[in-house]
């Protein structure tokens, strides 16, 4: 230990000269600078720990800066792996896969949602297209509204209630016509 703390020591002069090259290394790697010099203090950790053990005997600069970038690297891989690991991977209840499967398989194609829109516009622009009496009649008729419901709202007789919802009927087959032909 005195050694890595020496002046004149392998690992001090290592330690001074390569841990900012090493933090820029890491830095690049991370994009943060914080997270770089953690690492940074693990793969110098590790060496020291493998010097001690044995594990990496050499004296040379070389050699040791070698190893200690090796390991810094290998550090950083296995950090992000650990903190990724989680997101990668997650187990799915085989229901819910079978469920969005039958889901999908039953679902409208887009064409099919296309054509219904297209529907729906042009519907909307028939009821619109009504003169206001008519068109008040057939929007309570589509929300529901009995008859009886329709002549109290609109204070007219029951006849005249009946007329308005044939005549307004009658005008939406009129301009829905072409729809129920089809693409021609």
């Amino acid at each position: 230990m005195t050694e890595a703390k020496g002046e004149g020591g392998v690992m001090g002069r290592l330690y001074r000269r390569e841990n900012p090259v090493l933090v820029r290394f890491l830095v690049r790697m991370t994009r943060c600078r914080a997270a770089a010099e953690d690492l940074a203090q693990m793969a110098w950790l590790k060496l020291i720990h493998a010097r001690r053990r044995g594990l990496c005997d050499t004296e040379r600069d070389a050699e040791l800066r070698s190893w200690l970038f090796e390991v810094a690297r290998n550090t950083f891989i296995d950090e992000h792996t650990r903190k990724h690991a989680g997101s990668r991977t997650r187990a799915t209840d085989p229901a819910v896969v079978a469920d969005l499967a039958e889901r999908l398989a039953n679902a409208p194609s887009a064409e099919d949602e296309t054509a219904q829109l297209e529907v729906g516009a042009r519907l909307a622009g028939a009821i619109n297209a009504l003169p206001p009496p008519q068109r008040e009649v057939i929007v309570m008729w589509c929300a529901g509204t009995s008859i009886e419901g329709m002549v109290r709202r609109c204070a007219a007789p029951r006849d005249t209630v009946l007329s308005r919802k044939k005549y307004a009927l009658a005008r939406m087959r009129q301009s829905l016509a072409p729809l129920a032909l089809g693409p021609g």
